[in-house]
């Protein structure tokens, strides 16, 4: 992995003369790694009275003396692996990864002109954009620079009364008592009123209608191609998107889904009215319309492990479920698998009390341990998670702080 300052070592290089480099190499020789913020660090090479090493490469017509300068960083076992010179830098930068993907991050090429007259005592400098010929026609003849095909429409999302409202110390009152529209209100107030409304869903709207800013309301399109028995309805290119909600944000999510499934809702209250029954969540009427997994697969999974493993294990691996597979029905899961779950605190309760059985106490316990490792997870308590509410005593809450607080490494401190 010897290179020169121009590439392969070359002793026919102009630059080379008696074996040795006329002009001055890039990888300069220091003692330590410096690495700065202005892209590829400049690494540790050593000087030959300084520790480094140096060595005498015979040549057929020369003797050329090596230094660390001329070393390359390399990794011995990809050079081994690959059978070929793979160099190893570290990209301490962004600058440095510009670099390497210099014609997406560039931008627009750039040119620097002189603008000279001899009668002027100063010069004048001006920089500007280079246009090339091809684009240079395209703006004489006035065609368009950019287009967008087809129009896409943003549509809100969020729960009752939880959209977002500006005010002022003078309207506030006004604001709070009339809310203006967004465009998922003003859907619930089209699909009142537009009998063709009712067949759409969210998304679907803006292909036939188009929002009025002004107004905060949707108004039928007026051009475009007929829809074939409905009178005065035009359908365009035009897209709805409706913006994103991360599952972990659940009735907000779960209500997001319902959007993209149920027809025509006029209200909150009618997107989880599922069979003319209202649910009491959004997640309950998604369950109810199958849009949800069953937990079929974590029951099993729950099964298989009470039987072969410690009820320490099981609540480790039902925890995990919790915080991270999102099971539809938890407390189901709960009220299945809770006497495995808790075996181990009944079985320390009978060595005081051989005739203790099964009680809420018990399951408390459980409950209270499984909610400590979910807080180490991912930060949230089990009412978080769709779990039965646990009783917490302020000695629960204090010696759960406790052993937090006690855990560190005598020894190591």
């Amino acid at each position: 992995m010897i290179h020169g300052p121009c590439g392969e070592l070359n002793l026919n290089s102009p630059c080379m003369k008696d074996g040795k480099c006329t002009k001055r190499y890039p990888r300069e020789l220091i003692h330590e790694t410096q690495t700065g913020g202005d892209g590829y660090p400049l690494y540790k090479r050593r000087k030959p009275d300084e520790g480094g090493y140096i060595t005498t490469l015979k040549m057929p017509n020369a003797v050329v003396d090596i230094d660390n300068g001329w070393i390359v960083p390399y990794s011995p076992l990809l050079s081994k692996t690959f059978d070929a010179h793979i160099n190893v830098e570290y990209c301490n930068s962004v600058k440095s990864i510009k670099y390497i993907c210099k014609y997406v991050n560039k931008g627009s090429d750039m040119a620097v002109f002189g603008l000279g007259n001899k009668t002027d005592e100063i010069e004048q400098f001006q920089m500007g954009r280079y246009i090339s010929s091809n684009e240079a026609v395209w703006r004489i003849f006035s065609f368009s620079i950019y287009d967008q095909f087809p129009t896409v429409q943003h549509l809100a999302v969020h729960l009752e009364n939880g959209q977002r409202v500006y005010f002022t110390e003078k309207n506030a009152e006004a604001k709070a008592e009339q809310p203006p529209h967004t465009t998922l209100t003003a859907f619930f107030e089209l699909c009142s009123t537009d009998d063709f409304a009712k067949i759409l869903l969210y998304p679907e709207v803006p292909k036939y209608y188009t929002w009025n800013t002004s107004q905060k309301k949707f108004m039928r399109s007026k051009n475009g191609a007929i829809v074939p028995e409905y009178l005065g309805v035009y359908s365009s290119h035009a897209l709805g998107r409706v913006y994103t909600v991360h599952p972990n944000n659940a009735e907000f999510y779960y209500s997001r889904l319902l959007l993209h499934t149920i027809k025509g809702p006029t209200s909150f209250t009618a997107l989880k009215t599922i069979d003319e029954n209202e649910c009491e969540t959004y997640r309950e009427a998604c369950f109810r319309l199958g849009l949800l997994e069953s937990d079929k697969r974590w029951n099993t999974t729950l099964t298989k492990a009470s039987l072969t493993n410690y009820p320490k294990q099981i609540r480790t691996l039902f925890e995990i479920i919790l915080t991270t597979c999102a099971p539809s029905n938890p407390r189901e899961l709960w009220k299945t698998h809770r006497e495995s779950l808790s075996e181990d605190i009944l079985r320390q309760s009978r060595i005081t009390d051989p005739n203790q059985e099964c009680s809420d106490d018990i399951f408390n316990q459980a409950l209270l341990l499984i909610e400590d490792i979910c807080l180490s997870i991912n930060n949230k308590v089990l009412s978080q998670l769709r779990m039965p509410a646990l009783i917490r005593t302020k000695y629960n809450i204090y010696d759960s702080y406790l052993t937090r607080e006690q855990l560190y490494d005598v020894q190591q401190l």
